[in-house]
């Protein structure tokens, strides 16, 4: 009998075994399904940890959205586990995947529901706070500005609304109703702030235009003339006007009658034997002008003026009011002298933030003027006058050539057209507000 080897014995055994396991398919099939299991549960157990984080993240937000999906995740979960202690492994992984999708789901809600909460929080806030300063401005001041008090009324209301939808869970709706609300009073303080200086530049014109009245009359006595008299008597009725525009917030109206009152009393000067007394307070007009151009051409840029030119402007304001107060004394000599250092400050000034006329800045002045046919318009529809509807219409023709030409890169003759609208819509008011 021959001898088997250790080797052989190895071989003979595995092919019992093999021999075996063709034999019994039900051994085969539970070692898979043992398989399954372990992976499914696997699963199973990693779509319970998203769903116990989704728990704690919707706790913190009050998400709506976060909850519904939660819920549909818990559900189809709980679904998994069914399936699985009934061995449907193939069923549960499917359910358990869509629950775990869902379970992200919900996160990413109620973060997104958190983003726009909190910002929601910052704007009404930031919005809430401008009101309250823009009113406070407005007592401190004495601005009157119906139009801007409408809008921030407008804007309290929106916040009202934002501040419901937000208690209803509603945020990303309050966050829309709140930007709304700060775009509202964005719009007041921008109104404000050119009312306000309006209102200053009206107030000094007033101050001035009282003291040149009141030395046209000492030298009206002196000359005696009729001519003169009648010039300072509707310079008079335009500074009357023109105070009670001021009183009723008008206060770009109360400028023009302003500017009405000085171009009658210095026809009224033409009148008299000498000019002598009157040239200073007329430079000092000339002087303001200026002044105010230069700050019209800082506003033209639409980014903040040079700091350089900034101070040149504060350092005129100071010499004119310092120019003021010498006249005041009776001092005219030093007055003209603060008034011509004033001037070249101010051309300084002006050559500085003109610079070269660039298309943007041309568009920017288009819109200005844009601006300015509106509130024409509103005085053209109930002006008397014959003509105005005709001149509205040569306004509008010289604004439209003006934006054809800046299309066409014609920077030059877009200046000039711009240049004739304006003075056009400007004429239409000074005849309207008469």
């Amino acid at each position: 009998m021959s001898t088997i080897t250790k080797e052989t014995k190895t071989t003979l055994m595995v092919l019992a075994f093999c021999a075996l396991m063709l034999s019994n398919p039900p051994f085969v099939r539970a070692q898979g399904q043992l398989d399954d299991a372990g992976r499914v549960q696997d699963a199973l157990q990693r779509t319970d940890e998203v769903i116990g984080t989704a728990k704690g993240v919707i706790e913190e937000s009050r998400s709506q959205k976060g909850r519904l999906a939660l819920e549909v995740a818990a559900q189809m979960q709980t679904k998994a586990w069914g399936s699985f202690r009934s061995l449907g492994y193939r069923l549960a992984l499917k359910l358990t995947i869509e629950a775990r999708e869902e379970a992200w789901h919900a996160i990413a809600f109620a973060r997104l529901d958190a983003r726009f909460e909190e910002n929601h929080t910052r704007v009404v806030e930031e919005t809430h706070e401008r009101l309250t300063r823009l009113r406070d401005l407005m007592i401190e001041t004495g601005v009157r500005d119906e139009q801007a008090m409408k809008l921030m009324e407008e804007a309290r209301n929106l916040l009202e609304k934002s501040h419901l939808n937000s208690q209803q869970l509603r945020h990303q709706l309050a966050l829309k109703l709140a930007n709304n609300a700060q775009q509202l009073a964005n719009r007041a303080d921008e109104r404000i702030r050119n009312s306000r200086a309006l209102k200053e530049t009206a107030e000094r014109r007033l101050a001035l235009l009282e003291r040149l009245i009141e030395r046209s009359h000492e030298r009206l006595q002196e000359a005696d003339r009729d001519q003169a008299r009648v010039q300072l008597r509707l310079a008079e009725e335009q500074l009357e006007k023109g105070r009670e525009l001021l009183t009723a917030g008008r206060y770009r109206e109360a400028k023009q009658a302003f500017e009405r009152c000085e171009r009658a009393l210095r026809n009224s000067a033409r009148f008299m034997p000498s000019q002598t007394a009157l040239d200073p307070q007329s430079q000092l007009q000339e002087a303001y002008r200026l002044l105010e151009r230069a700050g019209e051409l800082a506003a033209e840029k639409g980014t903040p003026a040079d700091p350089k030119t900034l101070e040149i402007m504060e350092q005129a304001r100071t010499m004119l009011r310092r120019a003021e107060d010498a006249l005041a004394a009776s001092r005219p000599e030093e007055a003209l002298r603060l008034i011509a250092q004033a001037r070249e400050a101010l051309r300084v000034a002006a050559r500085l933030e003109a610079g070269d006329m660039t298309r943007e800045r041309l568009m920017l002045r288009i819109e200005r003027i844009e601006a300015l046919r509106e509130e024409t318009r509103n005085l053209a529809e109930k002006c008397p006058a014959p003509g105005i509807p005709e001149l509205m219409e040569r306004a509008q023709e010289h604004l439209r050539l003006a934006r054809e030409h800046v299309e066409k890169g014609n920077l030059e003759s877009a200046i000039a057209e711009t240049a004739i609208a304006r003075n056009l819509y400007q004429r239409i008011s000074e005849v309207c507000a008469r």
